[in-house]
């Protein structure tokens, strides 16, 4: 953890430094799965069924999405929803057809 999140910790607490950083992990997943599938925020927003406004506000870590919208992001990436937000050899995988 860098000096920032650990003086950040001190004052907002440990489980809210964590909590953003998991959901940064999430943005980047999105943001990178949407580049490699060569598509734009637009495109992404449609496949979805969300305003592009969501997809730029999530990107930008400016929103914590609910969990309908990562599943409507999840499926429209072909991407598999994972609980925990990280990479894992073993992830506990909700199928996005679910």
């Amino acid at each position: 953890m860098s000096d920032f999140f650990k003086r950040y910790a001190l004052i907002r607490g440990e489980q809210h430094v964590q909590n953003l950083q998991y959901e940064g992990r999430i943005a980047a997943q999105i943001k990178t799965s949407r580049y490699q599938m060569k598509l734009s925020q637009q495109q992404l927003a449609d496949l979805a069924g969300i305003p592009k406004s969501t997809i730029g506000r999530i990107e930008a870590g400016l929103t914590s999405p609910k969990v309908d919208t990562l599943l409507r992001i999840s499926r429209a990436l072909n991407t598999p929803f994972i609980i925990d937000g990280t990479i894992d050899n073993n992830p506990k995988i909700i199928s996005a057809e679910t």
